[in-house]
């Protein structure tokens, strides 16, 4: 069963609330975020696109590397699609 879009909203909220978000590795061309969530851990990489970032986590190029950003894009891209899909 798929989740509804009101149930999306409040995970989202909860997330946004509760979430913990740490710089774990910073170079000019990226910075790698640790986001805790629900004892779970996210890795997440912003890069530039020539970047020399050669570590396990999920690399997403852009130039914004604020932590705002990165607790958008582990929302977006790695959560809410397993969350919908559910």
């Amino acid at each position: 069963m798929k989740a509804t879009r009101r149930e999306l909203y409040d995970l989202a909220n909860n997330y946004y609330l509760m979430a913990e978000i740490r710089l774990i590795e910073s170079d000019i061309s990226f910075k790698v975020y640790e986001i805790n969530y629900k004892d779970s851990y996210y890795l997440i990489c912003i890069c530039d696109r020539n970047y020399n970032y050669k570590g396990d986590a999920h690399q997403f190029i852009f130039r914004n590397k604020s932590e705002k950003f990165a607790l958008n894009l582990c929302w977006k891209k790695l959560i809410e699609p397993g969350l919908a899909n559910s």
